[in-house]
């Protein structure tokens, strides 16, 4: 791909994508064009589409570039080819009905891509069992940019508490400030019963370390305890889709990890979008057999 600013039609999986303002400038301070980010989702779309397949997706949108207001976007616009698939579902207030895109193939991420959609965010259920999430998900934020420490500790901690539940647990950078932690779950309960076990998950972590953490959602409460939001756990709430860009300067990648990798050498913004495919050259996506995972939830 040669970077023009005129428009060129681009093929993938038989989809024909018109590419436009490939040379707009998404991140200024980087110099990353929307070319980039188109070139990046397509070469990382072998190992970030078994993440996102099958989910309804929430689109971050940064059309003028990270420097300017973006937007999340839940529809998929009358524009959007017929070839993305969508599901449609009503809100919860009945008002309205939302087309949902589902991401299943690369031609889509890379259109998704082309709307400047920088950051994907996933749901916690799929199509298939909409009602019956299949992941379980914890974000720990610390009190400040210099506290990732403090993550890892709260992140290890409830690893711990995860595996006593006889779960399975997962780490990864958000690419923004901190580190979610995932669990597989058999979908065989609603996101209400999620929810509640996550709290009492999160309530038990800070009964066990109240110098660590917090589930107090006020910033000025926290105290300089790092916050365990499980809130996201709930019908409509998504995580931020493993390999997505973050709108930051250095276009941070949210990027699974190996747990002996939380080391004083981690930082949650360490890969990128120019250096994420050096590591993923010497060893394989650490998230990729989550799946087989899953176990029941403990009710």
């Amino acid at each position: 791909m040669s970077a023009t600013n005129e428009s060129f039609d681009l093929k993938i999986d038989r989809h024909t994508i018109t590419i436009t303002n490939p040379d707009r400038i998404l991140f200024p301070q980087d110099k990353l064009t929307k070319l980039d980010l188109i070139t990046y989702y397509q070469a990382i779309a072998p190992i970030m589409i078994p993440h996102m397949h099958g989910r309804p997706v929430s689109m971050q949108r940064f059309p003028e570039g990270i420097n300017h207001e973006g937007f999340y976007q839940k529809d998929a616009g009358d524009y959007f080819p017929t070839w993305i698939k969508r599901e449609e579902m009503e809100t919860e207030e009945g008002s309205k009905t939302v087309h949902y895109v589902v991401c299943n193939n690369a031609a889509t991420l890379v259109y998704l891509a082309q709307q400047a959609v920088i950051t994907p965010h996933l749901w916690l259920s799929t199509t298939k069992k909409l009602n019956y999430p299949d992941r379980m998900i914890f974000d720990f934020d610390p009190p400040s940019e210099h506290a990732f420490a403090q993550v890892m500790r709260a992140a290890k901690a409830m690893r711990t508490l995860l595996e006593e539940q006889g779960l399975v647990p997962h780490v990864m950078t958000t690419g923004s400030k901190g580190l979610h932690v995932t669990t597989a779950i058999k979908p065989q309960h609603t996101f209400d019963v999620m929810r509640a076990t996550a709290r009492a998950l999160a309530q038990e972590l800070v009964s066990r370390y109240p110098d660590l953490v917090t589930t107090n959602v006020r910033k000025d409460a926290r105290e300089g305890k790092v916050f365990v939001d499980y809130l996201r756990n709930a019908w409509g709430q998504t995580g931020v889709a493993p390999y997505a860009v973050r709108a930051r300067n250095g276009a941070p990648i949210a990027t699974p990890l190996h747990w002996d990798e939380l080391t004083a050498r981690m930082q949650a913004q360490k890969f990128t979008m120019q250096n994420i495919f050096k590591r993923l050259a010497r060893m394989d996506d650490p998230w990729k057999d989550m799946h087989k995972s899953a176990r029941a939830l403990k009710i």
